[in-house]
């Protein structure tokens, strides 16, 4: 506003602005008087808020760079087409349809926000949930930014707002990391939150996590429930369905199949909507084409193969196996670049679908793996993988994975496999005996001078070996890490961000918490002041540096980075290594100083013995953490060609070219269909009858959207599987692995016990001397019989004491001994001891009776009953005690609210009750499933049965 002041004289300029975000205020000219200026602080903002904006932005970055690996939207996402299932009834009153908008807006429309996505393999059922993620994190930050502007009350952000906020943040997850034995739905979800997202702003002092969660703000989108062992998918969802509740949101993605043979056996998700994929259409594929050829400058070896597709008469092989998303990409990648010619898909005659597709598997590595030319102007030839030597690697791991039933590679559990595993405790050893050599070869000299000889050495290592023992256990007591997995640790220079650290992530109870953060320094004063003024022992000044110090400071550095975003595999690998290095050179040499002083203060030599202590801390915190597994891993299985040296750069690079996928610090495969091919588990399926014996649906289509032959036969079936998909084929032939009795009865030969019966219970029991007897009428089935028990229990208990001792044993010196490499035998010959106690204690009654009344089981002087009016489900289930796996199966039963519990002995987790332990394996005789199938009904959950 311009004017003159009062003496008719200077103009004046006033400049008027109302909620203003600026950030600088610039005054250009000649200021005359006085310069008011009204600030108004911004109102503060909801910390939840705070905490959804970060945790959508990291969402966000992380799916985003899969999109781009996969090349989803490049040029465009393929143009699948969605219809409401016709195998699976869809309880949902709204349906999917392809009206125009976006995949957000259908989901958000949706009465109720459960959504699941069946298809066959490799129908693009991943890059659906992976796209919606994505819609739904970018409006929720939309949304998000949009309340945070400070926009007035007439701007019209309110709506955006608005809509922001009813926008749920999806969290992407495999299934196959869900233990639904040992955690909730709720409590996985937190779990995953808080160890992928560690540094999400606090709401009022806690990790925002379970605040999300029971807030209802999270939308699980679960991928893989088809990747899940079949005995595992009925407890998965039903484990789903009872964390939901009655208005929990989510979304399930399988192949429909598997989802199909859990529907007809009673187990779905209630009030769904089930959409399917359809085969891809010639036309909308030749378009497709078209564009990747036009952007990448080869239209003239692409025009064949999209004329044929969009005019000309086309093989029917080809055109069932372009019809499907996977195989059109694994087509643009294994033909993107020369010499690789597209032609040959159309001067090449294929005898059926599944050899073009098997055809373009096998391309698909060569294509992601092409050699580089060499550059003449470089020292070093440009990196490059021989393409037959990384399809060995990765078949390697694909069939590593499918022996496990696992869909995601994680690097610490590489150790796991066989070679590494049998070399396990020979590597300790040598490892450790190594470790000893140089602590001899560096204390040498104090040892010969010293009246002790080498018990002046041994007892000083001996004493660090068992000091970092404790200290890493309290830390992983505190964290609740496994030993055997990562962790992404705080930076140890930010020693205050640590210490906040220690508490927010803190795994132990409140007492604990309050003993350690304020005990554990109380503790350090009082030792040191008993030493000052007590009497000068020098065992106080090795407890208080040497014992307790160690512990509370490993415990501060062993805390979680404060980082949002989720950790990449190699940011884990980083972080552990890390993380050894900060615990060797600041936990180990304070550990060598207690020690050291401890020596000196007695009067004698302080710094050998210190530093003997420090090299045997330093050696058991390296044998124990995850990166001794990862070189045993690597030290094992890249000599013999199972994968290479570099072996994380080249899982990285394969991510890049497509073949990975990141989920979390872990890797799979880009399609199940992928690993399994590599992993030669590939079978063909059988020939669907032909498309007359069915009733055929008439449908008018244009010349141009003719469906393919897949097509139709997916229309026109609405009881059968995907011609696409693995599984059960509508002849009752099964594709997947038969690892079942291909006779049906009998032993694991298929024979047949010579009196008729067999003991109903898993192959590999923990029972043995087994003598049971069935009988069934119409309203009774009893079984019963004596056992003699095999305990099986104290194994992992015998395992870490032999590793405790192995590297004890080895590190101290002791391995030159020969009474040291018997007393390593001691702890395998106390478990096999047990073993033989167990079997020959009195064999024990055993029985199990089904009436139309309730279940009754006895185990010697064990006994139960359930009244069946009590019982809502009973199932063969993995016997899990007070969060603690007991490694064996048992039938189990879950009791309605109210009904009268039986005693402590008999109570599981997750209010599961014990009726009868059963063996190692979940498998039932079909004659004991009939039976509680026919006495228990609905409330049976089925197993596998053997």
């Amino acid at each position: 506003m311009r004017g003159r002041d009062e003496g008719g004289g200077r103009p004046y300029i006033s400049n008027n602005v109302v909620n203003s975000t600026a950030e600088y205020l610039i005054q250009v000219g000649v200021l005359h008087g006085d310069l008011n200026l009204t600030l108004r602080a911004p109102e503060p903002e909801d910390p939840r808020a705070v905490a959804e904006r970060r945790l959508a932005l990291s969402l966000l970055d992380q799916w985003r760079a899969e999109a781009d690996a996969w090349r989803m939207a490049d040029p465009a996402p393929l143009p699948v087409r969605w219809t409401p299932s016709h195998q699976v009834k869809s309880a949902g009153t709204s349906l999917w349809t392809d009206s125009g908008r976006t995949l957000a807006d259908q989901f958000l429309g949706l009465d109720r926000r459960r959504l699941v996505v069946l298809g066959g393999a490799g129908s693009g059922k991943t890059v659906l949930a992976v796209l919606l993620t994505l819609e739904l994190l970018a409006r929720r930050i939309e949304g998000a930014y949009g309340r945070g502007r400070g926009h007035g009350p007439d701007d019209g952000a309110d709506d955006g707002a608005d809509a922001g906020a009813d926008v749920p943040l999806p969290l992407l997850l495999s299934l196959e990391s869900w233990d639904t034995r040992r955690l909730t739905l709720a409590a996985w979800l937190e779990e995953r939150l808080r160890s992928d997202h560690p540094g999400l702003p606090f709401v009022d002092g806690v990790h925002p996590a379970r605040l999300l969660v029971r807030q209802r703000r999270v939308l699980p989108v679960l991928d893989g429930l088809d990747e899940l062992p079949e005995h595992r998918r009925a407890e998965v969802l039903d484990a789903l369905t009872t964390g939901l509740g009655a208005d929990g949101d989510a979304v399930l993605v399988s192949r429909t199949d598997a989802y199909a043979a859990l529907y007809r056996a009673g187990h779905a998700l209630p009030d769904a909507t089930v959409i399917q994929s359809l085969p891809l259409r010639r036309r909308d594929v030749a378009r497709y084409l078209e564009q990747v050829a036009r952007r990448s400058g080869r239209e003239d070896a692409w025009t064949p193969l999209v004329r044929a597709l969009a005019d000309e008469p086309f093989s029917r092989p080809l055109a069932d196996a372009l019809s499907n998303p996977l195989m059109v990409w694994l087509a643009r990648q294994a033909y993107a670049h020369a010499p690789a010619d597209p032609r040959e898909l159309v001067e090449r005659a294929f005898p059926d679908r599944w050899a073009v597709e098997a055809h373009l598997l096998d391309r698909i590595v060569p294509a992601a793996f092409p050699p580089l030319p060499a550059d003449h102007g470089r020292l070093h030839p440009p990196r490059t993988w021989d393409a037959a030597r990384a399809r060995t690697w990765l078949a390697y791991l694909a069939r590593l994975m499918s022996r496990r039933q696992e869909s995601e590679l994680a690097w610490w559990r590489l150790s796991q496999a066989p070679l590494p595993r049998l070399l396990a405790l020979p590597a300790l050893i040598a490892a450790g005996m190594v470790a000893s050599v140089l602590i001899r070869i560096v204390t040498a000299d104090y040892a010969a001078s010293s009246w002790l000889g080498e018990l002046s050495v041994t007892t000083p290592v001996l004493g660090g070996v068992v000091f970092a023992f404790l200290a890493r256990m309290v830390t992983d007591h505190w964290f609740g890490h496994r030993l055997a997995e990562p962790r992404r640790t705080a930076n140890p220079l930010l020693f205050v961000s640590a210490l906040r650290a220690v508490e927010r992530h803190s795994r132990v109870g409140p007492i604990a918490r309050l003993a350690v953060l304020y005990g554990g320094p109380a503790l350090v004063v009082l030792l040191l002041a008993l030493y000052a003024f007590g009497g000068r022992d020098p065992v106080l000044v090795l407890l208080t540096v040497g014992a307790v110090l160690p512990g509370l400071l490993m415990v501060v550095y062993a805390a979680p980075a404060d980082a949002v975003d989720a950790a990449t595999p190699r940011e884990l690998l980083r972080g552990e290594q890390s993380a050894l290095l900060t615990t060797v050179t600041l936990v180990a040499p304070l550990i060598g100083l207690g020690t050291g002083g401890f020596y000196a203060l007695r009067g004698g030599h302080g710094l050998w013995p210190g530093v003997a202590a420090w090299l045997g801390a330093s050696a058991t915190l390296f044998l124990l953490s995850p990166s001794s597994r990862w070189l045993l891993a690597k030290g094992t299985l890249a000599p013999t060609g199972r994968v290479p040296w570099s072996l994380m750069t080249f899982l990285e690079d394969a991510r890049t070219a497509g073949l990975l996928q990141r989920s979390g610090g872990t890797y799979r495969f880009r399609n199940r269909r992928l690993q399994d091919h590599l992993a030669g588990r590939t079978t063909r399926p059988a020939v669907p009858p032909p498309a007359g014996a069915h009733r055929q649906v008439p449908r008018q289509v244009s010349a141009g959207d003719r469906e393919t032959p897949g097509e139709e036969h997916a229309r026109a079936t609405d009881d059968r599987t995907d011609p696409g998909a693995d599984g059960p084929q509508p002849d009752g032939t099964d594709t997947g692995d038969a690892t079942a009795n291909p006779k049906g009865t009998g032993d694991a030969d298929g024979t047949a016990p010579p009196d008729g019966t067999r003991a109903p219970f898993g192959r590999r029991a923990p029972y043995d001397s087994r003598a049971l007897r069935a009988e069934h009428t119409a309203d009774h089935y009893l079984l019963q019989g004596r056992s003699r028990r095999l305990p099986m229990a104290h194994w992992p208990v015998i395992g870490t004491l032999t590793v405790m001792y192995a590297v004890r044993f080895s590190v101290t010196g002791q391995w030159q001994e020969p009474e040291g490499w018997a007393g390593l035998l001691v702890f395998p010959v106390l478990g096999v001891v047990v073993c033989l106690v167990g079997l020959l204690m009195p064999s024990r009654r055993l029985e199990l009776e089904l009436t139309r009344e309730g279940v009754r089981g006895r185990f010697g002087r064990r006994r139960c009953h359930y009244a069946w009016p009590d019982v809502t489900e009973i199932a063969v289930r993995r016997v899990v005690v007070r969060g603690r796996d007991a490694h064996f199966y048992a039938l189990q039963v879950r009791l309605r609210q109210g009904a009268p519990a039986p005693g402590r002995r008999h109570r599981l987790d997750d209010g599961w009750y014990l009726v009868l332990s059963l063996g190692l394996t979940e498998e039932v005789d079909p004659q004991l499933a009939a039976a509680l199938a026919d006495f228990a009904g609905t409330r049976w959950r089925r197993a596998r049965t053997g």
